[in-house]
């Protein structure tokens, strides 16, 4: 079982939405996804007047037929918690373990941060892509095995390249999700394919401009999905950079 653990010690930053958009990235590949709450909303009475946000999300993947064993949330508020949930969700044959952590972090954070494969640290300006980056300084130190996400920039490719610039030295991913209902609402409908299947429509038809940006979404996503697989076998994915056509480079390699 692979670990990923989504770090951002600023509030906002988007963590919850990059954790259910990978958990719909992954399934879409067939994969068997625990997701473990790791913030302050983890043991939330599920039936009572606000359950987390992971809660309904998990409501709303049950409406689009995601259940146990395919996806199952996982809610920690202790060390031994995340410790001992790790390992039995390892033992359960699960593929994927994606935790969402908090703003604040304290020992159940720390430890959920010490057994990730692969920390993804998402950002959705250069304001919090700064503050992240403290962060990192502060409680992970110089590590490996963690990728930088501009995530949701409202404002555009403009801001989208501040933000990435804004990580500094640390690794960004080349992939990006984008400000869309898809990914904002997720809470409201539950898997991303699903929802876009839902939107699908010819472009004489009214809601096509809805679709078309959640289709966009769902692909970024994808995108984000299999750069976040390579990650965790230790590969990265590099801008390509050189005078010639990348296709001319091409037929070099292969020649």
């Amino acid at each position: 079982m692979k670990t990923i653990a989504i770090f951002a010690n600023k509030g906002g930053s988007g963590r919850t939405i990059a954790t259910m958009a990978l958990a719909s990235g992954f399934l879409a590949q067939g994969k068997r996804v625990a997701v473990m709450d790791c913030t302050d909303q983890a043991g939330t009475n599920p039936k009572g007047r606000h359950p987390s946000t992971l809660q309904n999300w998990m409501i709303q993947m049950a409406a689009c037929k995601f259940r146990p064993p395919q996806l199952e949330l996982i809610e920690c508020q202790t060390r031994d918690e995340v410790e001992d949930r790790s390992a039995a969700a390892e033992a359960r044959g699960f593929d994927l373990l994606l935790i969402d952590t908090s703003a604040r972090l304290y020992e159940p954070q720390l430890a959920a941060l010490g057994l990730a494969n692969l920390v993804i640290a998402p950002a959705i300006s250069p304001f919090e892509a700064k503050c992240i980056v403290e962060g990192i300084s502060e409680y992970l130190g110089t590590p490996e095995d963690l990728m930088c996400l501009v995530n949701g920039c409202r404002n555009g490719t403009l801001e989208a390249e501040e933000t990435r610039k804004a990580f500094g030295y640390h690794p960004v991913f080349q992939s990006e999700l984008p400000w869309a209902e898809a990914l904002s609402d997720q809470i409201l409908n539950g898997d991303i394919d699903h929802f876009v299947s839902s939107l699908a429509c010819k472009p004489d038809k009214p809601g096509f401009a809805r679709f078309r940006d959640a289709q966009a979404a769902w692909v970024a996503v994808q995108r984000l999905t299999f750069e976040a697989e390579w990650a965790l076998r230790g590969q990265r994915l590099e801008p390509f950079v050189g005078e010639q056509s990348v296709y001319a480079y091409k037929r070099k390699a292969v020649a």
